[in-house]
């Protein structure tokens, strides 16, 4: 039952952005507006939160570069085999093949197989997801969206412009210098948390709506989704075992850590990317590929049940 109550809100939400669309409840534009509201508010405040309040330490340092290390391979990899889909989706392959969906997906799922109280086991991972995610991967989808050539400057720059990727960096300050912790830990945190939640409760709704708006059962469009889908998890099974062993290094004997890597690396690619996709066309494919995926989510974590 508690997965039912952890999953059923997600396909919910889901669905409600598909009825949203089909009774014209909410325009194209409307979509647009609030993509832009997400991504310059209520996403920025999420992430500095979830960077400030992170555990820093040598191993998590470790961990940390050893993710973001093959966030870029499976992106790189995305590149090579974008010859492998159809022209009109294969420039969008390499934002499928990395990242992964933290918060909505893996998260509840580690919680329920092991309790909120070994959250911090999988949040480690979503470091490194968010410091890829929110700076070289949203810029160059952003970019790539756009049609227009991009270059390495112009990555710096736009994430310098980014509010994201600043509310990322001002968090890990905060995080390291133990700022946002320690105000927590203060009669002022009540008011802290309470501002945060007010701004951040809404995200997760938004986006699933945005993902249910543009997702479309066509076909077509799910066959290719489909083969995207399997690129992905060739893609991250590869990449799975050199960190498999890097987490019997850092953490020998830990089951735990294991059974967290597991599920994480299976979550699908970040739902947020549908933030920051106007075109039509592809953020169907987005969203269909996003929408199929919290199957094989879901088929993994059946495993690591029975495994742990």
């Amino acid at each position: 039952m508690e997965i039912v109550s952890n999953i059923l809100p997600i396909f919910v939400m889901i669905a409600i952005g598909m009825i949203c669309k089909k009774a014209n409840l909410l325009s194209r534009n409307g979509t647009k507006e609030i993509k832009h509201l997400i991504t310059t508010i209520i996403l920025p405040v999420a992430v500095f939160h979830a960077m400030a309040t992170a555990d820093y330490n040598a191993h998590t340092s470790v961990l940390v570069i050893g993710i973001f290390v093959v966030l870029l391979i499976s992106f790189g990899i995305g590149f090579l085999l974008r010859p492998l889909l159809p022209e009109q989706y294969r420039r969008y392959l390499p934002f499928i093949t990395a990242v992964y969906e933290g918060g909505m997906m893996a998260y509840p799922l580690y919680t329920n197989l092991f309790g909120a109280d070994k959250l911090s086991n999988i949040a480690i991972f979503d470091i490194a997801n968010m410091i890829f995610g929110f700076s070289v991967f949203m810029t160059m989808l952003q970019s790539t969206d756009s049609g227009k050539e991009i270059k390495p400057s112009q990555i710096v720059r736009d994430a310098l412009k980014s509010p994201v990727f600043l509310a990322m960096a001002l968090g890990i300050i905060c995080g390291i210098s133990g700022i946002i912790p320690f105000i927590l830990r203060s009669d002022v945190g009540i008011v802290y948390t309470s501002l945060k939640d007010m701004i951040t409760s809404m995200l997760n709704a938004l986006i699933l709506i945005i993902v249910g708006y543009d997702f479309e059962f066509d076909p077509k469009r799910v066959v290719i989704s489909l083969r995207a889908i399997l690129l992905r998890v060739l893609t991250q099974g590869l990449l799975f075992l050199p960190l498999i062993f890097l987490i019997r290094y850092l953490y020998p004997g830990n089951t735990l850590m294991m059974a967290a890597l597991l599920i994480y690396m299976s979550a699908p690619p970040s739902f947020s990317t549908q933030s920051y996709i106007e075109s039509e066309e592809p953020g169907k494919f987005i969203a269909t590929t996003n929408s199929l995926y919290t199957v094989v989510s879901l088929a993994v974590y059946v495993v690591a049940a029975v495994m742990f």
